[in-house]
């Protein structure tokens, strides 16, 4: 007799997924267990309630920060400000993956009014704010950057990249096109290089008084 074939909660999990975001939290479980191609019954072996399978679809593989992945290798090399724009285009992909999984669990939050995600230690946001931190702070010490706050130079970076996220899905709605990408980046980076930049000494031969 053949064994049975056995399926992994990762793909139980993307189907979960991709049915929410279609769907929303009114999908049903039966609706999640045709598109991973299982019975209901299965489902419920691995998850007691749709809530817990809600929560772990919510629970996203993009945690992981993969668009920060290898930032403490950039320090000192290479033009900052053309780091900063891979950065905030990388930055702006994973937030497009992950702003409608961000809305729709505060939409459907934990018991304590919060994603599931952002109950446990350390959570993503905190991580990635202290690494892109770590990584302002370290291009300061080498000159690269002025001696501004690390930290307050992450948070207006993530921020703005957010932001333009936010804004495109906001105005699908109206049908309307955020700034477009290649303008966003070079007027992020340019008005932070403005204000955080390095301060260049004036090499130019001192004049003489008439």
């Amino acid at each position: 007799m053949p064994r049975p074939v056995s399926i992994k909660d990762e793909t139980l999990i993307d189907a979960a997924r991709a049915v929410f975001l279609e769907r929303g939290f009114a999908a049903t479980t039966a609706e999640v267990a045709e598109r991973a191609g299982v019975s209901e019954g299965t489902l419920f072996n691995r998850f007691k309630t749709k809530a817990e399978l809600f929560q772990a679809a919510m629970h996203p593989q993009f945690a992981q920060l993969d668009w920060l992945q290898g930032i403490e290798a950039r320090v000192g090399r290479g033009d900052l400000r053309e780091h900063m724009a891979e950065l905030g285009a990388a930055g702006i992909e994973f937030f497009r993956k992950l702003m409608p999984l961000i809305m729709m669990s505060y939409a459907n939050p934990s018991p304590s009014g919060l994603p599931e995600l952002l109950t446990r230690p350390n959570p993503p946001p905190l991580r990635a704010l202290r690494l892109l931190a770590g990584y302002f702070e370290a291009e300061i010490r080498l000159a690269r950057l002025r001696p501004v706050d690390p930290e307050l130079l992450a948070r207006i970076f993530m921020g703005s990249v957010q932001q333009y996220v936010f804004f495109e899905l906001v105005t699908q709605a109206q049908h309307e096109l955020p700034l477009p990408l290649p303008t966003f980046l070079r007027g992020l980076v340019d008005v932070l290089w403005r204000g955080a930049g390095p301060v260049l000494e004036d090499t130019s031969p001192a004049r003489s008084a008439p």
